[in-house]
């Protein structure tokens, strides 16, 4: 399956060995079963009971004879699906193909141009890991046992962990394995998801009476990521082509068949198109003005977006002749063109975090409506209802026909600075490294919040390993990390056990 080879990987091996394997193994969220599977196994061969929940969460428990604690350690089994668009790539039977990439002399694992899943597959190791090292008597833990925790669905609606049924797994401290590298999360955001459904009141055009050609405008090559890093400056794919398609419908007569992009809310979309029917005269002139708008638009993403590209181009075939009605393409660009997307406030208070954002993550054009999909996230309650309010306004002022439905939501999890947890961590992370470590409250969701509401008095925190461009087929991890986050781990829990 792969030409990466082990020793190129590092320590510890068994990690990369799970990882590897993990990568042949489909786990899209919602599609979790297979993984789940092999968890299981891989827990009952080394002598570990383990448990299932209803919605489809797995515990494995590693007691000890003198246990006077219990530590829950979480992940989740799920990841973002992404590829590129040329890519040919079934999510749901194709292994993930890795690679390794050295970017200003480290080395990183990356896949063939899909989403990697070390989110959130370097938990899943670190914990197959930690198992295996227990059962061949390599780690020893002489009173603090620990309850595995694998979760479903994070990525789609944080099911697993908002549905957990709460004898699955107890414990006084809970060990988070989805966040930061050389940093301890104390705190996230929550979140509103929920989409809209547009009727789309289609006609039927006669292309040949009215000499009409269909076009397909094309924005790629974008960088996209996790919606919850909206503030580095990225474009937005569905928002860059609503801009264009605005000022196209405001200059020219055309008719829209289609418009498509993104895959997930809570990823910036890198890629989204529009099928149109334009005059076949019209050809040029329209391409000489849609590409005078984009020269325009690059120049704000300059240093960013480096491959960032635009096509236009005839197409051949086409479903079918149906278009938008006029009213319907006339309201939906506008609202489109003024919908407020990417960072709405920064915390009054530390610099340079998003209190609140909104992201439009997916746009699709079906037989009789226009599905559009969010995510909005903040640090307060308040104010993440706040921007879920304010849209709704402007969907329905838009005069419309639609409907919403509300996806759920979470809670943001505020900080403890307080936390026993949390001091003997950081006072861990300052024998190992001689620094301190960063603790902070980061702009996404953490499963962490809806745990902590769980299990009330559970003390928490949360670290990982150093992965880049989440939720974009440019995900990668770096290699050295993975040892590093390791042995903060380990002597963690040995720092727990002496207690």
């Amino acid at each position: 399956m792969s030409m990466v080879n082990l020793i190129e990987l590092g320590q510890p091996q068994d990690f990369w060995e799970y990882f590897l394997r993990i990568l042949e193994i489909p786990r899209c969220s919602r599609n979790e079963e297979k993984v789940r599977i092999f968890i299981k196994r891989e827990a009952e061969k080394l002598g570990f009971v383990s448990k299932i929940d209803e919605i489809g969460n797995i515990a494995v428990k590693i007691p000890v004879i003198d246990q006077k604690s219990k530590c829950v350690l979480q992940c989740h089994m799920d990841m973002v699906c992404e590829k590129n668009e040329a890519v040919v790539h079934d999510f749901l039977k194709d292994p993930l193909i890795p690679k390794i990439i050295e970017i200003e002399g480290e080395k990183w694992i990356t896949a063939e141009g899909t989403t990697l899943g070390a989110d959130n597959g370097v938990g899943i190791c670190f914990l197959l890991t930690l198992m295996k090292k227990i059962h061949n008597d390599e780690l020893h833990f002489e009173t603090i046992g620990l309850d595995l925790l694998f979760t479903v669905r994070e990525e789609y609606d944080m099911g697993g962990a908002k549905n957990i049924d709460p004898n699955l797994v107890d414990g006084k401290y809970l060990i988070n394995l989805d966040s930061g590298h050389k940093e301890i999360t104390i705190g996230c955001t929550g979140g509103i998801g929920f989409h809209t459904r547009i009727k789309k009141k289609s006609i039927l055009i006669d292309r040949e009476r009215l000499n009409l050609d269909p076009i397909k405008l094309t924005v790629s090559g974008l960088v996209g990521g996790h919606s919850g890093r909206c503030n580095e400056g990225q474009a937005h794919a569905i928002i860059l082509l609503s801009q264009i398609l605005w000022k196209l419908n405001k200059k020219f007569k055309f008719h829209i068949n289609s418009i498509h992009g993104g895959n997930a809310a809570n990823a910036i979309t890198r890629e989204a198109n529009s099928i149109f029917f334009i005059k076949k005269d019209k050809f040029n002139e329209i391409k000489l003005f849609i590409f005078k708008i984009f020269d325009e638009i690059k120049k704000l993403y300059d240093g960013i977006e480096k491959h960032m590209n635009l096509s236009i181009d005839r197409i051949e075939r086409i479903p079918s002749n149906e278009t938008f009605s006029e009213e319907v393409q006339n309201k939906l660009l506008d609202l489109l063109y003024i919908l407020p997307n990417g960072p709405i406030t920064f915390h009054p208070e530390i610099n340079d975090l998003m209190f609140t954002s909104t992201n439009l993550g997916k746009i699709r054009t079906k037989d009789d409506h226009i599905k559009l999909r969010w995510l909005h996230r903040s640090l307060s309650k308040y104010y993440n209802n706040d921007i879920y309010e304010k849209i709704l306004s402007l969907l329905n002022l838009s005069g419309l026909e639609m409907e919403h439905k509300y996806r759920g939501s979470y809670p943001p999890w505020e900080p403890n600075f307080n936390s026993k947890l949390l001091k003997i961590a950081q006072d861990t992370y300052k024998e190992l490294n001689k620094e301190e470590p960063e603790i902070k409250i980061i702009h996404g969701g953490l499963e962490t919040t809806l745990l902590i509401d769980k299990f009330p008095g559970i003390d928490a925190i949360a670290f990982g390993a150093n992965s880049k461009q989440l939720h974009s087929p440019d995900e990668r991890l770096e290699i050295k990390s993975v040892e590093s986050t390791w042995n903060f781990l380990i002597h963690l829990l040995k720092n727990i056990d002496k207690l």
